[in-house]
Formats: structure tokens, sequence, C-alpha cells
């Protein structure tokens, strides 16, 4: 186990179209009043606050983002902006004297809500008013931290994917068990369905509180832990990774010195490759993998009610209507990370507390909740946010 290292997240953002858009006139912009309506009622039937809420606006155009805190009614304002398509969310971490009165539980809520492609406009110089409603979602206590999907730079490989890994962190304030949890990845088509179509699948291994994770440690989970750098000299050495995917039977390399994923379900190939183009992660919890059995594709069908943490990723972040999961798992996308780019995926930092835990984003909005890493980052620990 290694304490949580994390790269400082620097925003990069993708354009997606080839012909350049010309600055509109400053006569075009206008004003936008977002109103956050709270919609969950606790036990005494009063509202949740919707004041400090952090409300960000994302331009499916530009990719630029702007932020703003509400205010004691619950808006938030935003002066001067452009017609364009948004994606909106807004998020307030609960209190833990809000959360005890409701639930007698020592956990993570938040207050949050989204919307995505919306269209925004006024005529210029008036105000446009938009309501936001907010409901309450607990908070992933495990979350994956970084996923490295696009391949290594060609040096001399070309197409080389071996490297893929993926990071677990422990984003809660209480010890994690990783034992018997689930790793898979989604197809494509299956976003309205109650089952996760799943087509690979692998187990952490343990029989209970074999493989602890404490606050603020993550894990890595390589494809293969080896060092990549003796076959591809621009990858990365993943032979010191707390766990790999080994596909049994399939000629797939192995390190003995690595602990092995249980194999549920591997539907094609020599390793668990998740897609460098688009893809969906979930990590779940579940008694009985095998309790649903399969559709008529081959592929493991694993119930909704068992997912802790899912990620959403594709290369071209706005076709949100090609997404792979429902929106009650992931209501973005993240991605926008060209092919054998040798660069990842990262989880944005919330906040750092007063004893130097951080503490990551996780609104289900892989739009607002992840960044690009500049390159590949299994290590380095933030000093800022």
């Amino acid at each position: 186990m290694k304490s949580y290292q994390y790269c400082l997240l620097i925003c990069t953002v993708f354009l997606f179209s080839c012909v350049d858009t010309p600055d509109m006139p400053s006569s075009a912009h206008f004003n936008l009043r977002i109103h956050l309506q709270d919609t969950t009622v606790f036990n005494t039937g009063d509202f949740v606050s919707t004041s400090g809420a952090v409300v960000t606006l994302l331009s499916q155009t530009d990719g630029k983002r702007l932020a703003i805190t509400s205010d004691d009614e619950g808006n938030a304002y935003f002066n001067s902006i452009l017609p364009d398509y948004y994606s909106i969310s807004a998020n307030r971490p609960l209190s833990v004297e809000e959360i005890w009165e409701v639930l007698n539980k020592n956990e993570m809520w938040a207050l949050g809500g989204d919307s995505s492609n919306v269209v925004l406009f006024a005529d210029p110089g008036d105000t446009m008013t938009l309501v936001l409603p907010l409901s309450r979602s607990r908070a992933g206590n495990l979350v994956f931290s970084e996923i490295y999907y696009s391949g290594s730079r060609p040096d001399p490989i070309p197409n080389y994917f071996h490297d893929q890994f993926l990071e677990i962190y422990n984003n809660s304030e209480t010890v994690q068990y990783l034992d018997s949890l689930i790793i898979c990845d989604a197809e494509y088509g299956f976003a309205d369905d109650e089952f996760i179509h799943a087509i690979h699948a692998y187990m952490f291994p343990g029989t209970g509180k074999d493989y602890p994770l404490m606050p603020g440690e993550a894990i890595i989970v390589a494809q293969d832990a080896l060092n990549h750098t003796l076959y591809n000299k621009s990858s990365i050495d993943l032979s010191d990774a707390d766990f790999e995917f080994y596909v049994k039977d399939k000629g797939d390399v192995n390190n003995p010195d690595v602990p092995d994923m249980i194999q549920i379900h591997h539907k094609y190939g020599i390793d668990f490759l998740y897609s460098v183009f688009n893809d969906a992660l979930l990590l779940l919890k579940i008694d009985d993998p095998y309790k649903f059995g399969y559709d008529n594709f081959e592929h493991l069908l694993l119930p909704l009610s068992g997912v802790i943490d899912g990620v959403d990723y594709r290369e071209n972040v706005s076709l949100l209507d090609k997404k792979r999961l429902s929106p009650s798992i992931d209501s973005g996308l993240t991605g926008g990370v060209p092919s054998y780019s040798g660069t990842s995926v990262g989880r944005v930092v919330d906040k750092i507390t007063d004893d130097g835990r951080v503490i990551l984003k996780d609104t289900n909005n892989s739009s607002f909740d992840f960044s690009h890493c500049k390159s590949r980052t299994p290590g380095e620990v933030p000093n800022d946010i």
C-alpha cells in the first residue's frame, strides 16, 4: 500500500472542431441567474440550505469553465456570458451535523445536481433565470482517482497499451476493505437498463479484511505489472503495482510478485484492455456476481445497486448521447485524451483537511470531477488545490 500521491491537475481542454470559432461581439453577452432548489426533505420537513454551493458552467464549445458560489438565497449569478450549449453542475458537501441529524451516521453526503447540453441564451444585456433542482446523495468512500487508458506514445512500439492502469483512492475518513470488490467495464447501448452489461469483470482477492485501504491511501491495479519502459521507452514502470489483471489461459504475462485479480468474466482478448477511445469503468460490491447471469451477447449482468463508483470516458467529451453509463452513476463524460498520447485523466482535488488528507471531488459527474494530468501519475502528492 502506498500513501495517496496525486498530480497537480492542470485543466487542459481539447476542441473537437476543425474550424476556428470567431469571437462573439461583446454586445452578445447576457447575464445568468441559476437558482438552486433543494428537492430533499429531511425528517423535520425542512429543506436543506442551498447557500454555499459551488455552481460550475462548462461550455460545450470551447471547454471554458466558470464557477460561482451560491448566495444565502441559493442564487449563483454569472455576468456577461455568451450564448452556448453548457453543462451545469452544483455541489455542496453536507456538514456532519446535517447528516447526523437525518441518518445518525458519520458518512460523506452532498447536495448536488447537474444538467447537460443546456442551451443558454437571452437578449444582450438581459438576465436569464434557470432553476436547478438539487438532491442529496452519498459520496463514494472509494473512487477511481486516476485512469490511464490512452496508451503510450510510439517509442519504438506503436499502439502500446499494455501499461494501462487504474488508481483507486479511499476518499473517506474510515478504513475501507477491497476484498471481493469487482472492477468491470460496461458495454455501450445499455445506459437505461437496470444492469451493467459487463464486457470484463475482475474481483479483488481476500476473504473480508485481507486488503484494508486506509483514509488517504490509494492502490494501483495494472493491466500488466511490468516495467514497460523496457519495451517502449515512453512508457512507465508498473512493476510495483498493488494488483494486476491476469488473463489465465490466454498467454497473458504475469508478475508473480504482484497479487492477481480474480477473473470473473472475460469476453475477449489476452488482456483486460479498456478501450483507448471510449469506455466506462466501474467498481462494485456484489455478493453473487452470477446471480443474474448473462445477456444474449455474453455480457455478465451486474446490478446497478452494487455500483460504488463509475466513470464514463470518451475521446470526444461533447458526445453525451453516446454515454455508456446511466446518469445516476455518472451524468457526465471525462476524456478528451488523444489515443496513444501517454496522458491520463485524474480526479480533481476538492479540498485538503486540516490534518493534510486529500478529499477528491465526487459529484457523480465526471465532466466536472475529472481533469487531465499532464502525464501518468501513479505518484506525486499534491501541495495545492
